[in-house]
């Protein structure tokens, strides 16, 4: 994988972890560009499941990927069928939802 994707540095936590989880380089550029800067510690940005099959992205389950980044760094993600205790869990973060 490699260290840039698109603006974003790729943290090598993300790079041993993405090969696990199935997040490969052309899902990534299909899905950062909508994905906004943000000046904060950390941001969270949430891929819907509608959003990831209006872009092409097959899904075993109704999945939403998750993205946690600091400014243009991607430090981690994952696949979650329900984000919604992040909010709980993340208080501090600022969330952005990518949906169609």
């Amino acid at each position: 994988m490699l260290s840039r994707i698109l603006e974003f540095k790729i943290s090598p936590h993300f790079m041993l972890r993405s090969w696990e989880r199935s997040i490969d380089e052309q899902l990534l550029y299909k899905i950062l560009p909508y994905v906004t800067v943000s000046n904060g510690e950390k941001k969270i940005a949430v891929a819907t499941p509608s959003f990831l099959a209006q872009k092409g992205i097959v899904v075993k389950q109704k999945c939403c990927l998750v993205l946690v980044l600091s400014q243009k760094v991607l430090r981690t993600a994952f696949w979650c069928t329900d984000p919604n205790y992040l909010y709980k869990k993340e208080k501090q973060a600022d969330f952005q939802w990518i949906y169609s």
